[in-house]
């Protein structure tokens, strides 16, 4: 349960980030970001994107099972002749597709840079269809919006106890081993509050995407900041009240620090869509190239893109954001390559479920389970699936019912204990309290370079 010390602690982190800036020329630095610099972006992808129309087989079986479904007169049907096709070994030689609005990360994946982690899921433990039915060890409240937002974000398939996320957690364990001295979060949000980048000691800035100036120049803009200022030196007697008053000023202070380092920062030479998602991980790029002045050696990022609860006319709503999907995450890899780091730095999607395999009413597809995700980055082993793709098959083996919501045959769990061993961090026990249900030793997950 959060405490008022908690939040306050929290919440005081997550505003006062950028006043931290203003000690870093107090402070000697020993040690630079260098060639141990590494950060993990994660891309949320709001509503619950449909993994069936990210990733799709193009054999001639395997277009068929998905032609069954949803064919031409489904409503959702994409063409077998538009989907951007792509190899993969590790699929015995079948062939699939991407999304037709992908071509940017096509070309990622293509040369290397970008992969896909087939069927990820909430889990308790390893399940088949049969102990599904059964009601042997569902994750609580499957389907549901806000509690499989929260069982991804934390990592834990609804069993975790503690009010933490995994991408906190992991600044807990990490922040202090490989940040040394500086006190500048390794933790931001550039998509507001969020339980992924929550810890249970580590704060989190939360820098606004579509613009970091909180007061102008004008008449009316420095009015308002005098009058914020006078309520902040008033007496008050509430310890909570104080706190607010406190976190209120440094928030102020903190976001001009902040565009003051910045401003100082070179330019960026790489052009960013202007969709609110393309500013948000132009932010994260504008970040990443303070990371010497910060002294920071692991950063963690936190985005989002809404939308994705597509229950009708998906083909025209998924169809347009994920070409801004496409062009932002295209954009920020480029990013990383004008900057030096793309081998340093490792994007991937999280989602609340994928969507059911038949469609729904309206032209759409309802709440499912499993679901695919992007990788991106200079570290990933791209080119490649990894995971075990699904069998289109409604009613079969990896359906939970009879509406193809697959069951997860790769773990939250998993896929994140991938990132952090990448990341540095081999303690993955206080990461993901599941992870002792899996197969540690499983070898179709090694998504990322070693």
């Amino acid at each position: 349960m959060l405490t008022r010390r908690h939040f306050i602690k929290n919440t005081g982190l997550a505003l006062t980030g950028s006043a931290l800036l203003a000690s870093l020329g107090r402070v000697g630095y020993a040690e630079a970001a260098g060639a141990d610099y590494k950060a993990l972006v994660c891309l949320f992808l709001n509503g619950g994107n449909d993994g069936n129309h990210l990733l799709a087989p193009l054999d001639a079986e395997g277009y068929a099972s998905y032609a069954a479904i949803r064919g031409a007169g489904s409503g959702i049907n994409i063409p077998q002749g538009e989907w951007l096709p792509i190899t993969a070994a590790s699929q015995g030689g079948r062939s699939f597709g991407l999304h037709p609005n992908l071509k940017g990360l096509k070309s990622l994946y293509d040369s290397g840079n970008a992969a896909l982690l087939c069927n990820v899921g909430t889990l308790l433990e390893p399940l088949t269809r049969d102990q599904f039915r059964a009601g042997k060890g569902r994750p609580p409240n499957l389907y549901s919006h806000l509690d499989q937002v929260l069982q991804w974000q934390a990592g834990s398939g609804g069993s975790a106890s503690r009010p933490s996320g995994w991408g906190g957690r992991l600044a807990d364990v990490s922040g202090p081993q490989f940040n040394g001295v500086t006190k500048f979060p390794m933790l931001a949000s550039l998509s507001g509050v969020n339980l992924f980048t929550t810890g249970l000691q580590s704060g989190v800035i939360a820098p606004g995407s579509s613009s970091l100036r909180g007061f102008s120049t004008s008449t009316a803009s420095k009015a308002r900041y005098d009058a914020l200022r006078k309520i902040e030196a008033l007496g008050i007697s509430s310890s909570l009240g104080r706190a607010k008053n406190l976190i209120t000023g440094a928030a102020i202070d903190n976001l001009a620090t902040l565009n003051t380092a910045l401003d100082a920062s070179p330019a960026l030479n790489t052009v960013f869509p202007a969709s609110a998602l393309g500013k948000q991980l132009q932010t994260v790029a504008r970040m990443i190239a303070l990371r010497d002045v910060l002294g920071l050696r692991r950063q963690v990022f936190f985005c989002s893109l809404g939308g994705f609860d597509t229950h009708t006319n998906q083909l025209s709503t998924q169809g347009s954001l994920l070409q801004d999907v496409d062009a932002s995450l295209t954009a920020f890899h480029a990013a990383m390559i004008e900057q030096g780091v793309d081998q340093n730095v490792t994007s991937f999607t999280l989602s609340d479920f994928g969507r059911t395999f038949v469609p729904s009413a309206g032209a759409g597809s309802d709440h499912g389970w499993g679901s695919h995700h992007l990788l991106v980055g200079g570290a990933v082993n791209g080119g490649n699936l990894y995971g075990r793709y699904p069998n289109l098959i409604v009613g079969g083996a990896d359906d939970a019912d009879d509406e193809g919501r697959w069951i997860p045959t790769t773990s939250v769990d998993e896929y994140g204990a991938q990132l952090a061993r990448w990341f540095g961090v081999s303690d993955l026990a206080s990461l993901f309290p599941n992870m002792g249900h899996f197969d540690a030793a499983r070898t179709d997950l090694g998504f990322m370079r070693t």
